[in-house]
C-alpha cells in the first residue's frame, strides 16, 4: 500500500476516534458534520487512488 493511502487512513482513524467513545470532546453538531464531510471526501480519495492503481 502506497504511503499516501496509509496516511490518508491514518487521518481517517484519528476522524473516526473522534467521533467515537475514546473521545474526550464531544463536539458541537456543526463540528461533527464538518468532520464526517471530511472524512468521507478521504474515504472517496482513497477509493479513487486504488481504482487507479487497478
Amino acid at each position: 500500500m502506497s504511503k499516501e493511502i496509509i496516511s490518508k487512513l491514518d487521518e481517517l482513524d484519528n476522524g473516526l476516534k473522534k467521533l467515537s467513545t475514546e473521545r474526550k470532546v464531544v463536539l458541537p453538531h456543526h463540528k461533527t458534520f464538518e468532520l464526517v464531510d471530511e472524512l468521507r471526501e478521504i474515504v472517496e480519495n482513497i477509493k479513487n487512488e486504488v481504482d487507479a492503481n487497478e
